[in-house]
Order: C-alpha cells, then structure tokens, then sequence
C-alpha cells in the first residue's frame, strides 16, 4: 500500500535569528520550496568534557573580540536539508562559507543525544546521516523537547521517503 510523503510541520513559535536570516538569504531556494525547520548550532563547543568546554569559551571570547564568529545552521525544507557554516576572523580579513544540501530521500538516520558529567554541564547533539555521510552539530540553546521534535521531524521524512519508495 503506498502512502502519500508527509511533509514535516514548521515548529510552533521559532522565528529564525538575524544570524540564520542572513545565511539563508545567501542560498537560492527552489522553486516551491518552502523551509519547515531550523536549529543553530554551536561552531565552539565540540564535547561534554569540562575542560575542552573551558577552552572553548576561552576561544569564543578571543575570536568575539577580534570580530569573529562561527556559526553553523542546519535548514529542513519540504524538499533538501541545508548545512551551512560561516566562519569569519579578523573583522571579516579571514572568512569562509560552506554550503551542503542533502535530498531528503537520500536521508538515512536522524537522532539526538545528551551527555552530562560533573552532575551539571550538559552537552546537546543532533545528527543526521545521508547514504553517503554523517553531520553531528553540538546545539547550545535547545532543551530536550526541542531536541525530541527535531527527531519526531525528521522521522516523518523518513517514513514518508519510505512510503514514497524514494529510499533504498
């Protein structure tokens, strides 16, 4: 029995930041495409072990007053997921933009996760795994529902990529 792809629901209450509106506008949107979710990541925190949580606050504040910045988004539309990264140093002297966009048919796995040491620092991760790679991004502001509504998405793209038969 074949069912028609649902397409995932835009979160309740997430307006996009002036960050993510501008890293948006640079990527050209397809005709018909309309964006459904957004998280932001965080460039600076890369693990749950309080010393490297240190360093990376330390490294923040150095590359913020230097008129830096890394920051990383990840855009769900009802037809691709776009991954884009803007790193900038030195008031824009040294700067670099990544774009990936990745069918949603192509998307294999999602998930989320949450570590904790020293009974208080928390670490919250996203990944997404297409056939051909996997993306972990560290999210600094998202509680557990928000991470539990990104999973709940996701999966409803990919039933719907299997129920289309877009998947292998």
């Amino acid at each position: 029995m074949n069912m028609p792809m649902t397409q995932p629901q835009p979160p309740q209450g997430r307006p996009l930041s002036p960050a993510a509106q501008k890293m948006l506008a640079e990527v050209e949107l397809l005709p018909g495409e309309v964006l459904h979710y957004s998280i932001q990541g965080d460039g600076f925190f890369l693990g749950s072990n309080p010393l490297v949580k240190a360093a990376a606050v330390l490294s923040s504040f150095l590359t913020t007053i230097t008129g830096g910045h890394i920051r990383v988004f990840l855009f769900v539309t009802n037809m691709r997921i776009l991954l884009l990264e803007s790193r900038q140093a030195f008031c824009g002297f040294a700067r670099i933009r990544k774009f990936n966009a990745i069918a949603l048919a192509s998307l294999a796995e999602a998930g989320s996760g949450k570590e904790t040491q020293w009974c208080c620092i928390h670490t919250r991760t996203i990944h997404i795994e297409s056939k051909t790679q996997r993306y972990t991004i560290v999210i600094k502001h998202l509680d557990d529902r928000a991470l539990r509504e990104f999973v709940q998405t996701m999966s409803t793209v990919m039933l719907g990529n299997a129920y289309a038969r877009t998947t292998t």
